[in-house]
């Protein structure tokens, strides 16, 4: 029998500097390429009790103003059973933060938020009324309040023209339990926004549609059942059905939808080509060089001009990430970027100019406010 032995040599001290100096080195370029935003020091835009979600942000005066209004639920979280709103107006960007106020700009809301329209002005939508989770599926459109929904525009933010909005539900999707941020406008200047519906035949997320300046609604399309989303291969454990709905830079449109409230609940999404008729089948929203499902609770959407489409996703165990979708179109998205892990599921975003966005998160009676830079998908000089 014959043996073979190999004598190890230690290596030299130069040697393993000079390993030691390329595996930092590429620990560096590594952690480079992954970093995608850059998030400034947290401001604290609300301190108070009682605060459930992060509300949301509108920007409210011309393009380089600086002027911000943030409005917020300033209630339990008890599905309707108690109402009024809070809000924080910025005149910096977000770097600083004063009180608004309560109930503006519309009284006696479980929740409310504010859109900018192309041409300036503003649109507010108000939630007065929301059916009991306890019966969903037996509610009808019998038991839903005329005032259930107010809309109100305004040119200058300070006065507001306000009116009743109904929405037409037919009867086999139930009844509206819930419309959703944000409003925007398609090609031919009618009003969407998404939505959710409870029905005995079912849970659904729907693109509701207005031509008539926000005084009513009809359902556009179904984008997705809970059947749907089992097909899918997401196990729905929440009536919640979140949506998020945004134009691309492709001009399709692209929907998430949130089909649960734990740390694990996967996201899904659908694409639209004929602006909300009709819809794709679904998929689990997968991102990063691994393809790993994103999870999260109140999923969103901002489709930055000239830049990545960016979606926010949040939850109490996990933190709070932004996805890029880096070309805009949402088909293929980074891995999460981190924001912060001290947040509520309840978050929003606003852009600001250039590559520059707000995250807005909740935590601990407070509604931190997050200047964040995205440093990818634009074009570099």
């Amino acid at each position: 029998m014959i043996y073979l032995t190999t004598t190890l040599r230690r290596p030299k001290p130069k040697t393993i500097r000079s390993f030691l100096a390329l595996f930092f080195f590429c620990s560096v370029i590594a952690t480079q390429a992954s970093q995608l935003i850059e998030v400034s020091p947290v401001v604290v835009a609300v301190e108070r009790k009682g605060i459930t979600g992060a509300g949301w942000a509108v920007s409210m005066g011309p393009q380089g103003s600086g002027k911000i209004a943030l409005c917020y639920p300033n209630h339990a979280d008890d599905f309707g059973a108690s109402s009024g709103t809070g809000a924080a107006l910025s005149s910096d960007n977000g770097r600083t933060w004063t009180a608004e106020h309560d109930d503006w700009p519309l009284p006696v809301m479980a929740d409310l938020w504010i859109d900018r329209l192309r041409d300036g002005r503003l649109v507010a939508l108000g939630i007065r009324w929301l059916p009991d989770p306890r019966r969903r599926g037996e509610i009808t459109s019998v038991e839903v309040p005329r005032d259930a929904w107010k809309i109100a525009f305004s040119d200058d933010g300070k006065s507001w023209n306000v009116t009743d909005c109904a929405v037409e539900c037919p009867q086999e999707y139930g009844v509206i339990a819930r419309p959703l941020p944000r409003i925007f406008e398609g090609a031919d200047g009618a009003l969407y926004m998404p939505a959710y519906a409870w029905a005995k035949t079912g849970n659904r997320s729907l693109l509701l549609r207005s031509t008539d300046h926000g005084r009513s609604w009809c359902v556009r399309s179904v984008i997705a059942s809970v059947g749907d989303m089992l097909k899918a291969g997401a196990a729905v454990t929440t009536p919640w059905l979140e949506t998020s709905v945004s134009p691309t830079a492709d001009g399709s449109w692209v929907a998430v939808i949130r089909t649960g409230s734990n740390e694990t609940a996967s996201l899904v999404t659908a694409r639209s080509s004929d602006e909300g008729l009709s819809w794709s089948s679904l998929g689990k929203v997968l991102a990063g060089p691994d393809q790993e499902p994103v999870t999260g609770k109140l999923p969103g959407l901002l489709l930055m001009p000239g830049g990545p489409l960016v979606l926010l996703t949040a939850h109490t165990k996990r933190g709070c990430f932004l996805h890029l979708s880096i070309d805009g179109t949402g088909r293929e998205w980074t891995e999460g970027q981190l924001v912060t892990r001290v947040t509520g599921g309840n978050t929003s975003m606003l852009g600001l100019e250039g590559d520059r966005l707000l995250v807005f998160t909740p935590a601990n009676g407070r509604i931190n406010s997050w200047a964040v830079r995205v440093l990818s998908g634009f074009p570099r000089p």
